[in-house]
């Protein structure tokens, strides 16, 4: 699966997380969440499936941030973002690519279970965001940082995420 466009991706995102928020009867996703899944979805398949989409992000004072998304969401600031879940879109991606729509929607899953902070906290500990935050820098982490990181550092959270992932979908 890849998205030619970086507005694909988070469209793409945006509503498995819609589809999530509906099926479990969340009421509330915020920005920082959006933000962070759609980074760890994007540093997962591109450690252990193949690059989804191309992005740089930009590591702001909570963790990696795409600034235009941001721009869009922040009149909502910890408020619930409005996201529709579309049928239609799921389906399609379903067809060409069961498995990886399977794998993004256990991430989702697992991630918005948690708290918000939570998730701040694991991209501040556990991904590029932790060497290359320099306040008020908002230094970008490419593809090289993430994967160099994840080679470095055994047993990081995305290391977590494939064994979750892999163990969900046996």
């Amino acid at each position: 699966m890849f998205f030619y466009s970086k507005d694909e991706f988070i469209d793409y995102i945006l509503n498995v997380i819609a589809k999530v928020k509906k099926e479990k009867s969340i009421s509330k996703v915020t920005q920082i969440q959006i933000q962070k899944i759609i980074y760890i979805v994007y540093s997962y398949f591109l450690i252990f499936r193949d690059k989804i989409a191309n992005i740089d992000f930009e590591t702001w004072r909570w963790g990696p941030v795409i600034y235009e998304l941001w721009k869009k969401h922040t009149s909502y600031s910890r408020s619930d973002i409005p996201i529709t879940y579309i049928e239609k879109m799921d389906k399609e991606i379903n067809l060409s690519y069961e498995m990886d729509n399977k794998i993004t929607y256990e991430i989702v899953n697992f991630l918005l279970t948690l708290k918000s902070w939570d998730i701040v906290v694991i991209c501040h500990e556990q991904t590029p965001w932790k060497k290359l935050y320099k306040p008020s820098k908002n230094n970008l982490i490419k593809d090289q940082d993430i994967i160099r990181f994840h080679n470095e550092n055994p047993d990081n959270f995305f290391d977590y995420i494939d064994f979750m992932v892999k163990n969900v979908l046996k």
